[in-house]
């Protein structure tokens, strides 16, 4: 807010992108590509009443992608899901929101492209004849 010897406001002159969405932000970890251990974190906005988050993960390159839920306290800004079995691949992630009610907000909150994850490497099978 700008304020001027004549009183006059000027809130903002700049058009803002705000979101509704109570997932502000996503993180992903690789904890161990050994076993593609990979840990998932969603960030809540401050008062959000949102259940938890959904999370989607495609790869680019193979068939390899999943989904998981995440739940949470209320009072909690944040919360953590780790799994294995994950691929070295390039992903598309996006995280919704689990509203109040337990329904999920198909339209992404927040959107990783092509987030590089270090994981399992896939199998090679050769085929002899």
């Amino acid at each position: 807010i700008l304020m001027y010897e004549s009183g006059l406001e000027i809130v903002s002159t700049k058009p803002t992108n705000r979101s509704t969405f109570d997932v502000q932000r996503g993180d992903v970890v690789v904890q161990d590509s050994t076993t593609g251990l990979v840990c998932f974190t969603c960030i809540f906005v401050e008062g959000s009443q949102s259940l938890g988050c959904s999370i989607e993960y495609l790869c680019t390159r193979t068939e390899y992608n999943g989904q998981l839920n995440i739940t949470r306290p209320l009072d909690s800004q944040n919360v953590t899901k780790c799994i294995d079995g994950i691929y070295t691949c390039d992903y598309n992630i996006s995280f919704y929101d689990i509203e109040h009610d337990g329904a999920i907000n198909y339209q992404p909150a927040y959107q990783l492209i092509q987030q590089s994850i270090d994981g399992l490497s896939p199998s090679i099978i050769t085929l002899s004849s």
